[in-house]
């Protein structure tokens, strides 16, 4: 990867350490797995492999905590990136923003920006998205964003900008390019 990324091994070694110590706790992946899928968005998209590795490094641990997959969190990254042209470190930001407001739902927060979390949920339930299952647990991430993608496509543009804004408040913008 370090070949293909253009990069010291020692720079991919943090980073690959990042992703395997957070993506893998099932231990059912090998590093090989990881550096394929960055290898094969950084070709296919405008981001490279670097830049999809930086960003994953900046919300590997909240992505863990709510559910969402290596291949869900690398694919939105570098199609955030790809997309806006942003740096792998505003686009991973911003994504640990969005996700923390997610994790927050298990917590039954209130956010800094006064938002509660029973309007994220709403919100999202406006849209037929229910983030909980039938047991009333939360569902995990991958789900909820796949379920909201397929809702997204029905959705007007007055609808999609609502929904973003209850969910990813002033990252909007990045939840708009991935759903």
């Amino acid at each position: 990867m370090a070949n293909v990324a253009g990069e010291s091994a020692e720079k991919i070694a943090d980073e690959m350490t990042t992703v395997w110590n957070n993506f893998n706790k099932a231990g059912d992946q090998s590093a090989e797995h990881f550096a394929d899928v960055m290898t094969a968005l950084g070709a296919a998209t405008a981001s490279s492999t670097d830049e999809i590795a930086q960003g994953i490094q900046k919300f590997a641990g909240v992505a863990d905590t709510i559910g969402l997959s290596f291949d869900y969190a690398s694919a939105a990254l570098a199609t955030i990136t790809a997309t806006s042209r942003e740096s792998a470190d505003v686009v991973g930001t911003s994504l640990k923003t969005i996700f923390s407001r997610m994790e927050g739902l298990k917590q039954g927060d209130t956010l800094e920006d006064g938002t509660d979390l029973t309007k994220y949920s709403q919100g999202l339930e406006t849209i037929g998205v229910d983030i909980k299952n039938a047991s009333g647990e939360l569902k995990n991430m991958d789900q909820i964003l796949e379920e909201t993608g397929k809702a997204w496509q029905n959705l007007t543009e007055d609808q999609k900008v609502a929904t973003a804004q209850t969910v990813a408040g002033k990252q909007k913008r990045f939840l708009l390019l991935v759903a």
